[in-house]
């Protein structure tokens, strides 16, 4: 099939990244916003050697898994994938694909992938967003970037935010409050809960103070189950010493403290580790340590010094750890690891290598932090052999 061909397309799943997936012709053709169990034409837009991307032209037969989407902007704003899918099916969908990164990407033969833990709202879940801002002909525009991610697609609310960003929203652009050199624009869910140029999240009756540019968990409905599986996995008994890897403003390490006699968290970013030292003193945490350094020169050091670790808990950004890191893990040889991941396929590649190093992944709990979108969490849990 070539560019501009057209075609009638059974769909049979749908792939991670969230298109839906039909063969023709012996070829494998990707078409977003579809779903398994439609019947669609469709245009092919992008020609490969083993596969295409098409374009959906209209619904033969609708999937019985289909719903009606709630964003007037869906399918044109790159932000969700899913919201024309029923979200139970969303959870199936998610399962099976972090199911098959394993098998894939971490080469596991049989991935420990538990049932994903649902998100109690699955719209007007997330706490922060960050939005694009550009000036044009017709004046001001801000939004996200659609689906070519070429464009801006201009918005006046965001259905999978909180309802005060999207107040927040709708002021700026009363405002036109843009940027002089075109910088993105970040909302928090309630505004008024900061302190100086802090933003003050709450988690399980705790208050955090996370810098106004740092992240934090998104969805506000689910960090606590997040917390709670983290610090399961870690265990009722102490331990001597837990590394936090990539700490942020320490979540998890003013959870963990209590499970550790000594703990410290690593983070790169100087003002999270400002604020993560602020909260350990706000909630009384004694047997903290955090540390603005690299995490892999940092735990080489501790590799070079022969230091103990009994628990590293990794939770790195979407491109996952970088591979100099994950040999200084490995040379530490601590004897747990928990692996907090938003990218399945990069913690796929990781759990891999720290497989091939001696550590078996003994589960794997996904957590549906990021509804109607193509995200998912995992949480893994890996011991030394």
């Amino acid at each position: 099939m070539s560019i501009g061909e057209r075609c009638r397309l059974n769909i049979q799943s749908v792939a991670f990244g969230g298109s839906g997936v039909g063969r023709a012709d012996g070829l494998v053709i990707f078409v977003p916003f579809t779903a398994a169990g439609d019947v669609a034409d469709i245009e092919i837009v992008e020609r490969r050697k083993n596969f295409a991307r098409g374009r959906l032209l209209g619904l033969v037969e609708p999937s019985p898994q289909r719903t009606e989407p709630l964003c007037r902007y869906f399918s044109r704003c790159g932000g969700c994938s899913y919201q024309h899918i029923a979200y139970h099916y969303q959870l199936n969908i998610k399962e099976d694909q972090v199911r098959e990164a394993f098998l894939k990407i971490g080469k596991l033969p049989n991935p420990p992938v538990e049932e994903v833990i649902a998100s109690p709202r699955v719209y007007a879940y997330r706490g922060k967003a960050e939005l694009h801002a550009a000036k044009s002909r017709k004046g001001f525009r801000l939004g996200f970037m659609d689906i070519t991610g070429g464009r801006l697609v201009d918005i006046e609310r965001c259905e999978i935010m909180d309802e005060s960003i999207n107040q927040q929203i709708i002021e700026a652009r009363s405002r036109e409050c843009i940027e002089p050199n075109g910088s993105d624009l970040i909302f928090w869910s309630n505004p008024h809960g900061c302190k100086g140029d802090a933003m003050v999240r709450i988690v399980k009756g705790r208050e955090f103070l996370v810098p106004r540019s740092g992240f934090f968990q998104a969805n506000l409905y689910l960090t606590d189950a997040m917390v709670d599986e983290v610090c399961r996995l870690a265990g009722l008994e102490k331990r001597a010493s837990i590394l936090d890897a990539c700490c942020g403003s320490g979540l998890f390490s003013i959870f963990l403290a209590q499970s550790a006699e000594r703990l410290m968290g690593v983070e790169i970013h100087e003002k999270s580790v400002q604020y993560a030292r602020e909260n350990a003193e706000r909630n009384g945490i004694k047997n903290a340590e955090f540390i603005c350094a690299d995490i892999g020169e940092h735990v080489s050091r501790m590799a070079q010094r022969q230091d103990v670790v009994d628990l590293i808990v990794l939770d790195p950004p979407r491109a996952g750890m970088d591979p100099k890191a994950l040999d200084a893990i490995c040379r530490v040889q601590c004897q747990d690891i928990i692996y907090v991941s938003c990218n399945p396929a990069t913690q796929a590649r990781d759990v891999k290598y720290l497989n091939e190093h001696g550590y078996v992944l003994t589960s794997l709990q996904p957590l549906d932090m990021f509804s109607q979108t193509e995200h998912i969490e995992t949480i893994g849990l890996l011991r030394r052999k």
